[in-house]
């Protein structure tokens, strides 16, 4: 059993890439080289940027900035990094399609299986956290629609929690901890400012961590508190009652006995947390 079940996995896995590969295929007339394919490609999202930032009174160059460290990837050459709209990150797995429809193939099957959280298109919107933004997958890989939903919710940040401080609202657009948040404006600010960060000089120890995914912070109690640090924030939060918080709180305190009162199931983790973890 365990070598068929083997088999039939290799077996789906050869199907999807063919399935992918067929897809890509036409969509890109044999004509066009790959280079130029690749500029084509990348421009979606640039002309959507330049269109929406004007939509909304952004300032010139943001939400490109944004987009690079989102879905950036090389162009022409390694230092010219551009948003890619057919980008998938499915809990952490990064991938650059080659095309709308086999970004859609993709995660009309492998997509569906086993993934949390898939991040797509330029603006790298979390379709787990916004299920109500696109009205379909087709139209999530829109470049149009894709930036445009990314630049009311940032907007949307800057207009209300940020103050209408746009270094703030950026820090939000991916995380609501302060030390994550920070660190994600500092890579969208050096990336508007076309700096090379992370690739010559040396990297701190956190650093290092936090772009392998996950922060593991040891607590005095003996537990471990592991942060994601991929995840945008939620559209909406949810309010916690006394009794869910004494859920959360209760491995980190050094109470004995039962709890004092008794909550239903807890809602989803705020983005940008898990749940503390013992080890």
């Amino acid at each position: 059993m365990p070598n068929r079940h083997r088999i039939q996995l290799a077996t789906k896995a050869l199907a999807l890439a063919a399935a992918l590969w067929l897809l890509a295929a036409p969509v890109r007339a044999q004509t066009v080289p790959a280079a130029t394919w690749a500029q084509q490609q990348s421009t979606l999202c640039t002309e959507a940027i330049r269109v929406t930032e004007q939509r909304y009174g952004m300032p010139h160059g943001l939400l490109g900035s944004i987009a690079k460290v989102e879905s950036g990837r090389p162009i022409t050459a390694m230092g010219d990094v551009r948003a890619w709209p057919w980008t998938i990150d499915a809990d952490g797995q990064g991938l650059f399609l080659d095309s709308k429809e086999a970004a859609v193939a993709w995660m009309r099957t492998a997509g569906t299986h086993g993934h949390t959280y898939i991040d797509v298109g330029c603006m790298q919107v979390d379709l787990a956290m916004h299920p109500t933004a696109f009205a379909s997958l087709e139209q999530a890989f829109e470049p149009a629609a894709n930036v445009d939903y990314a630049a009311r919710y940032l907007h949307g940040l800057w207009q209300n929690e940020a103050g209408q401080d746009w270094d703030i609202a950026v820090g939000l657009y991916h995380s609501h901890t302060p030390m994550l948040a920070a660190d994600y404006r500092d890579r969208v600010a050096a990336t508007g400012a076309g700096i090379l960060g992370g690739t010559l000089r040396q990297t701190p120890l956190y650093v290092r961590a936090i772009r392998q995914g996950s922060l593991r912070l040891q607590l005095s109690s003996g537990h471990v508190m592991v942060i994601n640090v991929n995840r945008q924030p939620a559209m909406r939060h949810r309010r916690l009652t006394a009794c869910q918080i004494e859920q959360i709180l209760g491995p980190y305190l050094n109470t004995r006995g039962a709890p004092a009162c008794s909550a239903g199931p807890l809602p989803r983790p705020a983005r940008g947390i898990v749940g503390p973890r013992d080890g």
